[in-house]
């Protein structure tokens, strides 16, 4: 619905209000962590006797083996499989050639708390000249403001982690600032992060252009592989590359369940609300949360936050390894937490961070 611009100016404050006539207001489904998504996907798996096996890289792949080396001994070893699925998504080129992508990359800015007064409401930036392209202003929970993204074709080799080139900075900046109250310089710019879609190849144009949908393709040789989609379709995703790999190798099996499936700690709104928990670690870990409060209920120490200006806790360290597979630092700043979208956030929280990691591999924390 159209809202006038004194109420678009209370949804996100800080608006410019020069030549403001007012905003288009719609309800979408809003993520806040992909990492804590991934975590939590791969741990509701687990409770249904999936086997997650982390800091693997896959060498070859063929219908029903994958040839891996062991990120941490350096070992190599096959792993065997009824059927195999080619899931590893702008990366899937490099191990059949019965697919062809073209990444496209897109850019973010992490814009520190206090930044941009937003409110709870995001702000979609139509992009000049196009039709169906908007950069966003996404207020966070803890006061972060993400400012994304584009979309940008990868030409060569793929990076193992995306940069961020300055002329997205640049372009990001320059847009958001033309809404805003006040324009965003560089100093503005607290952190940066970059993602690659696995977009499959079309008929030339640009990769902005190019289909959105997903597609699970079966190669000469057995192998299947899924490439494309969005995040927002996921769950479609994989039952649909699920389905086909049963096809293939002929299992028997029961029908699928994902599409009412809830994941760890997922739970309606009303029954959340209910959670004796901090609100924070509600959102975050949803019915879970008691357990990770309780650590710092029996000591104050793991209720602390690991570093001045982060509410990221002890506990929650203490959970990442203990119930979350996190093996080192890397893995709770970059993969639980996000901590590190903010490098000054990251080192300032790195030694405490390391202290309770070692602790809890050792069974002392």
């Amino acid at each position: 619905r159209s809202v006038p611009p004194a109420e678009a100016l209370a949804l996100a404050p800080g608006l410019s209000p020069h030549g403001l006539r007012g905003g288009l207001l719609a309800y979408d489904g809003a993520l806040v962590d992909d990492a804590r998504l991934v975590v939590s996907l791969a741990r509701t798996a687990a409770s249904f006797g999936a086997r997650i096996l982390t800091r693997l890289s896959a060498s070859s792949l063929s219908a029903d083996r994958v040839s891996v080396v062991d990120g941490v001994s350096g070992d190599a070893f096959d792993i065997h499989a009824r059927q195999v699925i080619n899931a590893t998504g702008v990366w899937a080129g490099t191990l059949t050639g019965s697919v062809r992508l073209r990444p496209s990359l897109g850019s973010h800015l992490v814009l520190a708390p206090g930044t941009v007064p937003m409110g709870t409401t995001s702000v979609n930036i139509g992009v000049p000249g196009e039709t169906n392209r908007f950069v966003f202003l996404l207020p966070q929970p803890d006061g972060r403001v993400y400012l994304g993204l584009t979309d940008e074709p990868v030409a060569g080799a793929i990076p193992d982690v995306p940069s961020v080139p300055e002329s997205d900075v640049d372009f990001l900046l320059a847009l958001a600032s033309s809404v805003l109250d006040r324009p965003l310089t560089r100093a503005d710019v607290a952190g940066s992060y970059a993602g690659l879609r696995p977009l499959v190849e079309g008929s030339g144009g640009r990769s902005a252009d190019l289909s959105r949908k997903h597609a699970v393709l079966a190669g000469s040789d057995g192998l299947l592989t899924v490439v494309g989609g969005k995040l927002t379709t996921y769950r479609r995703m994989a039952e649909d590359a699920v389905d086909a790999a049963i096809r293939l190798a002929g299992l028997a099996v029961t029908p699928c369940r994902t599409a009412w499936l809830p994941l760890l700690g997922a739970a309606p709104r009303a029954e959340l609300s209910l959670v004796d928990a901090p609100a924070r670690l509600v959102a975050r870990y949803g019915t879970e949360a008691p357990r990770v409060a309780a650590l710092g209920e029996l000591d104050a120490e793991f209720a602390a936050p690991v570093a001045p200006g982060t509410e990221i806790t002890a506990a929650e360290v203490v959970w990442a390894v203990r119930n979350e597979g996190a093996l080192d630092v890397s893995d709770v700043l970059e993969r639980r937490t996000r901590l590190a979208l903010i490098p000054a956030d990251a080192e300032a929280a790195r030694a405490r961070v390391a202290e309770l990691v070692d602790k809890s591999l050792a069974g002392l924390a």
